[in-house]
C-alpha cells in the first residue's frame, strides 16, 4: 500500500466527526490533502469511491469507514475496485499504433490492439482465450521484455520473418503449451527439482522451435527489417510495461490476461459507446 494511501488509513482511524454531505470532494481533500486531484464518485449506497495514483479505495459518506481493498459486486460478480481502474485510466489514441507492425489474426468487427510477449506465460494463457472470440480483428504487436525472457526478441523476429506470421505465432505457443505439459508432468512423476524443470522445459521448447525453422528452410536465427523496436517504443510512450496489455477500439486499455468472456464484454460496452457517440 503506497505512503499516502497508508498515511490516510491511519488518521482515518482518529477521525469519527460527521461532515456535511454537500461537497465531499472538498471536504475529503480539507481533511487529508493527500487526496488533492483524486478522482472522487460515487460508489455504493453510502460510500464514495477515490482514485489516485493507480489505486483505490473506498470511504463512508461521514469519513468515519475506509476500506482500502476490493470490493466486489456480488450481483455482477465484477470487482469495483477493478471497474473503477480501469475507467480511470486515460485512453490511449488508437490512430497512433500501425498496424503494419503487428501479427493479424481474423476478420471480425470488433477491433483488439495486444501488445505481446511470445515468452510471456500469461500471453501464453490470453492465447488460448483470444482464440475462442467471435467477431473479431485481432493485432498482435511483438512487446518482447528481454529483461524477463531474454530469448524472446530473437523469437519475435523469426516470427515476424515468417511467410504466415500467424501461423508462426500460434506455432510457437502451442510448442511453448506441449513443452509445459510434458515437463510438468515429468515433475509429478519423478519429484524433480522446480528449477531443474525450468531449464528442461526451455531447453526443449527451444529444440522444438529450431526444428520447426529446420522444417521450414530457416536458419537457426532468421532476421529480417522487423518492428519490434519501434514497439517497443511505442510501448514506453504509451506506458505500457507489462504483457499482455489489451487495447480496445475505443482506447480503453486492460492489462494482464483476461478470459474470452470479459474480452468480449468490454467489445460489446466499446461498441455501444461508440455507437452512442456517433448519434
Amino acid at each position: 500500500m503506497r505512503y499516502w494511501l497508508k498515511s490516510i488509513v491511519a488518521c482515518m482511524c482518529a477521525v469519527y466527526a460527521l461532515v456535511a454531505h454537500a461537497d465531499f470532494q472538498a471536504d475529503l481533500v480539507k481533511r487529508f490533502p493527500a487526496t488533492e486531484g483524486a478522482k472522487v464518485a460515487p460508489a455504493f449506497p453510502g460510500f464514495w469511491s477515490v482514485l489516485k495514483g493507480g489505486e483505490v479505495f473506498f470511504v463512508n459518506d461521514d469519513l468515519s469507514i475506509l476500506i482500502p481493498g476490493d470490493v466486489i459486486n456480488l450481483k455482477t460478480r465484477h470487482s469495483l475496485a477493478t471497474d473503477i481502474k480501469e475507467a480511470g485510466r486515460p485512453k490511449i489514441d488508437v490512430t497512433t499504433l500501425d498496424v503494419r507492425d503487428a501479427i493479424k489474426f481474423g476478420n471480425g468487427s470488433h477491433r483488439l490492439y495486444v501488445f505481446d510477449d511470445p515468452d510471456c506465460p500469461y500471453c501464453r494463457h490470453l492465447d488460448g482465450d483470444l482464440s475462442r472470440l467471435h467477431d473479431a480483428t485481432i493485432y498482435v504487436f511483438p512487446f518482447p521484455l528481454t529483461s524477463l525472457h531474454p530469448n524472446a526478441a530473437n523469437v519475435a523476429e523469426a516470427i515476424w520473418c515468417q511467410r504466415d506470421r500467424a501461423q508462426a505465432w500460434s506455432d510457437y505457443q502451442r510448442m511453448a503449451r506441449d513443452t509445459s505439459t510434458a515437463v510438468t508432468a515429468l515433475g509429478a512423476a519423478t519429484a524433480t527439482d522446480p528449477n531443474e524443470l525450468e531449464a528442461q522445459a526451455r531447453l526443449r521448447l527451444k529444440n522444438a522451435w529450431l526444428a520447426y525453422l529446420h522444417a521450414h528452410r530457416q536458419p537457426d536465427q532468421p532476421t529480417c527489417d522487423n518492428p519490434i523496436d519501434r514497439n517497443l517504443a511505442l510501448g514506453q510512450k504509451l506506458n505500457i510495461f507489462g504483457t499482455p496489455a489489451l487495447i480496445f477500439a475505443d482506447g480503453s486499455l486492460i492489462p494482464g490476461a483476461v478470459s474470452a468472456e470479459r474480452i468480449e464484454a468490454q467489445f460489446r460496452k466499446v461498441a455501444m459507446a461508440l455507437a452512442g457517440a456517433g448519434k
